[in-house]
């Protein structure tokens, strides 16, 4: 089973991505992004991989342990006006004849679409159950990337528009209570060993 979340945004580079990794470890997390990884629309498709070490584990198995989690990641231009003329009904050959002009359709509400009218790349994070902390890892990375470049997150498959106030705190408890949810023998990790 994969989910996923897109984060719209203006511009992404590769300082963003110490930027990342800083934001991450203010919470109870010590994490490093892979060394290659940049954040490149080219050359970044793919599976992410962190190096982290959890600051209070809540299992014993996991204390004193480096740690090796990460997420695919997806980044793709974007265009809102692009987007919304192709969820546009092509005309009837009747429509056609009789001059009806097509309707412009909504991608989302005004107020989210206001958002995202000067966005031009939309970057898709993508996390698997095989790994517990995929979703922490996945949902506070698209966070903190929503914070730092004033972007706008989604989580498609419920439709749900995320407002940037607090985001990364609010996707940092919510990892959280998913990981606590979790019995400690069902807890799926993988130990660092190399990058």
């Amino acid at each position: 089973m994969s989910l996923d979340i897109n984060v719209y945004c203006k511009n992404i580079s590769a300082d963003l991505v110490p930027k990342i990794a800083k934001r991450l470890n203010d919470f109870d997390i010590v994490a490093e992004v892979h060394p290659d990884f940049k954040l490149d629309q080219e050359n970044d498709t793919g599976f992410v991989s962190f190096k982290f070490r959890l600051k209070n584990p809540y299992f014993e198995k996991l204390k004193n342990k480096d740690l090796k989690s990460g997420f695919e990641i997806y980044i793709d231009d974007f265009d809102l006006q692009k987007t919304k003329d192709n969820l546009k009904l092509k005309p009837s050959f009747f429509d056609k004849l009789l001059g009806k002009k097509q309707q412009d359709v909504e991608f989302v509400k005004p107020e989210i679409e206001k958002r995202l009218k000067d966005c031009n790349k939309v970057v898709t994070f993508v996390w698997h159950s095989s790994d517990t902390f995929e979703l922490r890892l996945a949902s506070m990375t698209s966070a903190i990337l929503t914070e730092l470049t004033n972007g706008v997150c989604c989580y498609p498959a419920d439709d749900i528009w995320y407002e940037n106030k607090n985001i990364v705190e609010k996707a940092h408890k919510e990892a959280l209570e998913y990981e606590k949810s979790i019995n400690e023998k069902d807890f799926k990790f993988h130990e660092f060993d190399e990058w």
